[in-house]
């Protein structure tokens, strides 16, 4: 009987290149990749109230593509400057043949406000999650925040990290108390004091005026943020023709949102900064990249 040596190891040594060059072309994911079937169509309408968005935008936007075969179910949000509506796909839909439609039908729109922004029409896409970076300390909220903000920016620094999202972190509230007796004294109401402020502190877009030189965009810009803004709203008119502020009859300060949920690392409050993988870099980059930034940045607090 004849025997052939030489073949056997040279198709071994074909498949062991072969899982050699693969192994280093091979796709890295923490989870399996699978595509969402869901469209998403976000708006911008800067200065724009939640009920000024969903008049103007969200309900022309469900009614343009509301007819479109293969959408199962469709739901929106209106904040304050931004429309964001969701259409849930059908199993059976084509996908592509969809979203092609739906970006037809939004661009087709000819009653969206004028200062809004082009529609954004985009395939679902799914975040791969990669890295969990847990801040703590036996610190108040304000440090914990500033601390956790300051890593996260020299995170999104990185070329290899494109993603990130914290989490645990609370938002900022600016808290105003006024006492009884105060209130008494100048004949006001907590209802007064709110719809002063509310009136005070507003961004709105005003419209248009057509000039010689082009268009000339008008808006209301009376945005305030931290407790020292809010604190300068005139409030009182006093009998001499002068005015209170708000900070001379009540407490204004920066603080945090209550909540009902906390989050602790190793008995201490903590933020989590979680890291996605987007785009071309692999989950091994992401990692090595953050624990880069984080052996720096440990050092720096010391």
């Amino acid at each position: 009987m004849a025997h052939n040596r030489v073949t056997p190891n040279l198709l071994m040594l074909v498949l062991l290149l072969g899982g050699l060059f693969t192994s280093w072309t091979i796709k890295e994911e923490v989870f399996p990749d699978f595509t969402l079937d869901q469209v998403d169509i976000a708006v911008e309408y800067s200065g724009a109230s939640p009920a000024e968005v969903e008049q103007g935008i969200v309900l022309a936007v469900e009614e343009a593509i509301r007819g479109i075969e293969g959408i199962e179910e469709m739901t929106a949000t209106a904040t304050e400057g931004r429309a964001s509506i969701s259409a849930e796909l059908s199993t059976d839909a084509e996908v592509m043949r969809v979203y092609q439609e739906i970006q037809q039908e939004v661009d087709a729109i000819t009653t969206l406000p004028e200062d809004a922004e082009q529609p954004q029409v985009s395939l679902s896409s799914r975040q791969r999650e990669v890295l969990g970076v847990a801040v703590s300390g036996p610190v108040n909220d304000w440090i914990l925040r500033e601390v956790a903000e300051t890593l996260r920016d020299r995170l999104l620094l990185q070329p290899d990290i494109t993603q990130l999202e914290m989490r645990g972190d609370r938002d900022y509230e600016v808290q105003i108390e006024i006492d009884r007796d105060t209130l008494r004294r100048y004949d006001l109401t907590p209802s007064d004091i709110a719809e002063t402020i509310d009136s005070s502190s507003v961004e709105l877009p005003g419209g248009s005026l057509e000039t010689s030189g082009g268009e000339i965009l008008l808006r209301v810009k009376q945005r305030r943020d931290w407790a020292a803004e809010f604190a300068q709203i005139p409030v009182v008119t006093t009998d001499n023709g002068g005015y209170l502020t708000l900070e001379q009859i009540a407490t204004v300060t920066d603080g945090f949102e209550d909540d009902d949920s906390s989050q602790t690392f190793n008995g201490n409050p903590s933020i989590v900064l979680q890291l996605y993988r987007v785009g071309e870099p692999t989950p091994a980059q992401v990692s090595a990249a953050a624990r880069a930034v984080i052996a720096v940045f440990t050092t720096d607090l010391q």
